[in-house]
C-alpha cells in the first residue's frame, strides 16, 4: 500500500505523540545520575507506597554519619515528631535483634486481639512442653498443665522478656510456632520491613533470624500506636500469676530496661513511652525505645545494637540524646 507524503507525515507525527504519552520512548542514559550503592550494605527490596511520606527516610548508601563517640554495631536516633534523622550508624546493616524481636511478636498478638480471634482475658493451658536449645534462657518456668492468661503472658513477654511466654503466645495465636512466625514475617512486610527475616517469636539466636535498624524502626513505630502495649511497657514491676496443680502461683518480675528499674539514671528532661531490650552473645546488648522531650513534646525513637556490655548500652543511649539540639 502506498501513502502520500502528507499521509506519511501524519502517521509519523501520530506515532511520536503516542510514544510521548505512553512513556514508550528512548532516553539516553546519564551516567552522572546513577544510583550509588555501598558494597557493604544488603540490597534493598522495594517498600510499600507511602513509606517515604510517613517515616523518616535514610538513603541506602547512608552507611555511617558519625561514629567517633560510640561503641556499638549500629544505631539510630530519629525525631518521630518531625520524621527527621538526628543520628544514624549503619542503619541498613543486617543485625541480630535478640529480644527486640518481641516487639513484632507483641504486634501479631495484638492484631489477633483486635480481630476478635483471642482476648487478653483468655486463659491458656500449656499443652506441650517448652524447650530451648540454650542455657541460661530467661523463662517464667511454665510447665505442661499450667494455666495463665494472655494478659499475664504479654506482661512477661515485654517487661521481663520471658522466652517461654513468647512460645506460649505463638502457639496460642498461630496454632504452632511455625505458623506464628509466618504471621510475623507477613506483618514485617506489611510495615515495610522487607530486609528482615524471623524464625522464632523470642529472638534467641539463629543465623536466619535477622533484621536491620531501619526495619526495626518501622516495626517499632507500629508498636507505639497501641495503647495496651504502651500501658504494659510503662510498668517497672509486675506480679505474674498462673495456676499449677490447682494452686495459684505468683511471681514478681522487674523491667529489663535499666532506665525504668533505676539501675541507670534516666536522661534529664525526657520520659519513656515504649521500649524493648535484647541480649545474646551474637547480638550483643541492644535496646529500642521512644523518648519524649518534657519541654517540646517531640518524640524520639532511639536504637542501639551490639553494644559491648550493659553499661555501654545505656551510656551510648544517654550520649546519643546529647545530639538533640
Amino acid at each position: 500500500m502506498k501513502y502520500s507524503n502528507k499521509t506519511l507525515t501524519l502517521i509519523i507525527t501520530a506515532l511520536i505523540c503516542f510514544s510521548l504519552l505512553t512513556g514508550c520512548y528512548y532516553q539516553s542514559y546519564d551516567s552522572s545520575k546513577q544510583l550509588h550503592i555501598n558494597a557493604d550494605l544488603d540490597l534493598p527490596i522495594v517498600r510499600p507506597d507511602g513509606l517515604a511520606t510517613d517515616n523518616a527516610v535514610i538513603p541506602y548508601d547512608a552507611y555511617i554519619y558519625d561514629d567517633n563517640d560510640f561503641e556499638f554495631g549500629a544505631g539510630l536516633l530519629i525525631n518521630q515528631t518531625k520524621n527527621e534523622v538526628v543520628y544514624a550508624a549503619n542503619p541498613h546493616k543486617r543485625i541480630f535483634p535478640a529480644s527486640m524481636t518481641k516487639v513484632l511478636t507483641a504486634l501479631v498478638v495484638i492484631d489477633a486481639v483486635n480481630r476478635g480471634q483471642i482476648s487478653l482475658n483468655d486463659t491458656v493451658v500449656i499443652g506441650k512442653k517448652i524447650e530451648f536449645n540454650e542455657d541460661n534462657v530467661a523463662v517464667l518456668g511454665l510447665k505442661t498443665g499450667d494455666y495463665i492468661t494472655v494478659n499475664d503472658l504479654m506482661h512477661g513477654l515485654l517487661i521481663a522478656s520471658l522466652n517461654d511466654c513468647a512460645v506460649v503466645l505463638a502457639r496460642y495465636v498461630g496454632g504452632s510456632v511455625g505458623k506464628f512466625v509466618e504471621l510475623m514475617n507477613n506483618k514485617a512486610i506489611e510495615l515495610g520491613a522487607t530486609n528482615s527475616h524471623f524464625v522464632n517469636p523470642h529472638g534467641l539466636h539463629d543465623n536466619k533470624h535477622y533484621t536491620t535498624p531501619y526495619d526495626l524502626y518501622l516495626i517499632f513505630k507500629e508498636f507505639l500506636k497501641n495503647d495496651t502495649l504502651l500501658q504494659i511497657d510503662s510498668k517497672s514491676t509486675y506480679t505474674l500469676t498462673y495456676s499449677r496443680d490447682g494452686e495459684k502461683v505468683s511471681t514478681d518480675i522487674t523491667s529489663t530496661n535499666a532506665f525504668l528499674s533505676n539501675s541507670f539514671d534516666m536522661p534529664t528532661g525526657y520520659h519513656i513511652t515504649g521500649w524493648k531490650t535484647g541480649t545474646t552473645e551474637k547480638a550483643g546488648n541492644c535496646i529500642i525505645l521512644e523518648f519524649v522531650s518534657d519541654d517540646t513534646g517531640d518524640k524520639y525513637i532511639c536504637l542501639v545494637s551490639n553494644a559491648k556490655d550493659h553499661e555501654a548500652l545505656y551510656q551510648n543511649v544517654y550520649d546519643m540524646l546529647k545530639r538533640i539540639y
